[in-house]
């Protein structure tokens, strides 16, 4: 190379340096262009080279490019060891340096020149020659505003091959997502006209980007929304760049499916509008466990009629209505009689069957908009609204839908090969707005019931609030009932019995409850309720407790000794399997004499 080629020399490095972008790139095509203007044959560059120890010989460093040497060139992106003496040493051009070169363990060329130029901190170009080049030119000197030019381009094309590979790894990442997104994903032009799709949208509703490319999305309209829906959601988009809600579409199939759908504008930086970005996804499952959960939460598994929690909602609702317009409403309590007769003796299953037939007929006796509900067991709920202004009225109107339901309930049952009949026992009452609460009306509902059944079955009663306090004082009772033989509160009172001549034979046993409020309660009242609720038997066996042991003391006189002691058993406890080994128990562990009782 001669002095007058260096100018150009230096203006076509120039250009090729700064007609780069990419790192890689730029270090080849600069090396390329050296080799070309000067007499080396190969060349390699190190960038970000450590400290050199001079003391150690060796330094490990990474090989960023290379041209001219095939070896070399295999080592580009690897760490390898080169001389510290080839990197690190004083940037002149060296003759006879044989021996240094031949340290290169990572090429088979026997190389006997180089010239080092260094790259301001940024690392360094080696050029190598396998004879020492013919020019005593200072390429170094001579090169230094280009490759101070180079290390500016070098920090340049690193920072946007940092920003590229971002990009890259942006692109490809946000291309996985599409691809692999579980929701639909639909991207059309700003006309509207569908442009891409991924999987996911073909796997959902059927169709391929072939098949919709270049239409508008309205071809999955499934026909369930107006035109003033999809006014407003065209209004969101346009006011908001976005809308987002349930809307029904139609597969390829023609089936009709729920799906939750987000639209978002794209625009570009100067507000332009480019895309529209539909996303969604099939709830169709997600609307099905609803209708499941809110099945099972509001409505009886048997009869598919409400249960206690819809019918409050219900009832609240005709309360609202009734305090509204005025207008009375009835509720009608209802169970069947002598349902567990049949259970007892058909089984469970015929009593099932029973129970749905129930359920159907009733829905056929009231009107739309009246509730039925089950609340557990024969028990249901009938709640009749808009009865007339007039309480008399309204109660002749629940008179007669009570009388409708009585006759359908009444007639007979094929269950399986078994010909049924049953009878409700219907108990009415009325209300309107919240004169009332729910639960009253609901507890007095129930109290007329009972007293349709106490009236002898298959019988409607209204409600009788001289007769709802009877029942309460007859809960009251009993409830003390419950707790007055632990509470020590029964007596014994002994009737004695005599001969034609007046001589003592005897006694009977007469059984007392001395409460503490209430005073001496006659047996007429509580034996009844004993009877009824089956205290009798826990009671029974008590005054056989007692009686054994009143009888041994009376033995163990002079004068009782040969009395008889007589005592009233329940049909009840009689009834019992061990009641017999109840009385031999008593007895022997009162130690009284067997012979002695009536």
């Amino acid at each position: 190379m001669v002095r007058k080629d260096v100018l150009p020399v230096l203006y076509d490095l120039v250009v090729t340096i700064g007609s780069e972008i990419s790192l890689k790139s730029l270090l080849t095509r600069t090396l390329q262009r050296l080799l070309y203007h000067t007499s080396f044959s190969a060349g390699f560059v190190c960038l970000d080279v450590s400290a050199c120890d001079k003391s150690n010989g060796q330094i490990e460093v990474r090989l960023d490019a290379a041209v001219g040497d095939f070896d070399l060139i295999g080592e580009i992106g690897k760490p390898i060891h080169l001389p510290c003496a080839l990197l690190c040493q004083d940037a002149v051009r060296v003759d006879e340096e044989a021996a240094l070169l031949s340290a290169l363990r990572c090429t088979h060329t026997q190389y006997k020149a180089y010239l080092r130029l260094p790259l301001e901190n940024c690392g360094v170009i080696v050029l190598l020659a396998a004879e020492i080049p013919e020019t005593d030119l200072p390429l170094t000197t001579m090169l230094q505003p280009v490759l101070s030019h180079l290390a500016k381009a070098i920090v340049l094309c690193r920072s946007n091959d940092a920003y590229t590979r971002g990009l890259v790894t942006q692109r490809d990442m946000l291309a996985q997502v599409f691809e692999s997104s579980y929701s639909s994903v639909m991207i059309t032009d700003d006309r509207g006209n569908i442009v891409e799709v991924n999987p996911a949208f073909t796997r959902i509703t059927g169709y391929t980007l072939a098949e919709v490319y270049g239409l508008n999305p309205h071809c999955l309209a499934s026909g369930r929304h107006d035109k003033l829906f999809y006014d407003e959601m065209w209004r969101s988009i346009n006011d908001s760049g976005h809308w987002e809600g349930e809307i029904w579409n139609r597969r390829k199939n023609g089936e009709v499916f729920p799906s939750w759908l987000s639209i978002n504008q794209i625009r570009d930086s100067s507000g332009k509008l480019l895309h529209y970005v539909g996303t969604s996804s099939d709830i169709t499952k997600r609307k099905e466990a609803e209708a499941q959960i809110h099945q099972l939460a509001f409505y009886d598994s048997l009869t598919q009629l409400p249960n206690r929690r819809l019918l409050v909602e219900r009832l609240q609702q005709a309360f609202s209505f009734g305090a509204r317009s005025g207008q009375h409403g009835a509720v009608l309590f209802l169970d069947l009689d002598n349902f567990k007769t049949l259970n007892d003796t058909k089984g469970h299953d015929i009593g099932d069957q029973l129970l749905v037939e129930v359920a159907q007929r009733l829905n056929a006796s009231v009107r739309d908009g009246d509730t039925v509900a089950r609340l557990g067991g024969d028990e249901f709920v009938v709640v009749v609204e808009n009865l007339s202004t007039t309480s008399g009225e309204a109660a002749a109107q629940a008179d007669l839908v009570a009388e409708k339901i009585r006759d359908a309930l009444s007639q007979p049952y094929q269950l399986s090969n078994h010909m049924h009949h049953t009878t409700p026992s219907i108990g009415v009452v009325l209300f309107r707005g919240h004169q009332q609460t729910l639960d009253d009306v609901l507890k007095f509902a129930d109290t007329a019931m009972y007293q349709a059944k106490t009236a002898g079955r298959n019988t409607i009663r209204f409600y009788d609030p001289v007769m709802q306090a009877a029942i309460e004082a007859r809960a009251e009772l009993e409830e003390d009932l419950r707790h007055a033989l632990e509470l020590g509160q029964f007596r014994l009172h002994y009737q004695i019995q005599v001969d034609s001549r007046g001589r003592p034979l005897g006694a009977e046993v007469l059984l007392r409850w001395q409460h503490p409020e209430r005073g001496l309660i006659s047996p007429a009242q509580f034996i009844p309720l004993a009877e009824e609720t089956g205290l009798i038997v826990p009671i029974g066996l008590w005054v056989l407790q007692i009686a054994c042991a009143q009888l041994k003391l009376w033995q163990g006189r002079e004068s009782t000794r040969n009395l008889s002691l007589a005592v009233n058993v329940s049909a009840r406890q009689f009834r019992r399997q061990d009641f017999v080994k109840q009385v031999q128990h008593k007895l022997v562990e009162s130690g009284a004499k067997p012979g002695c009782w009536g």
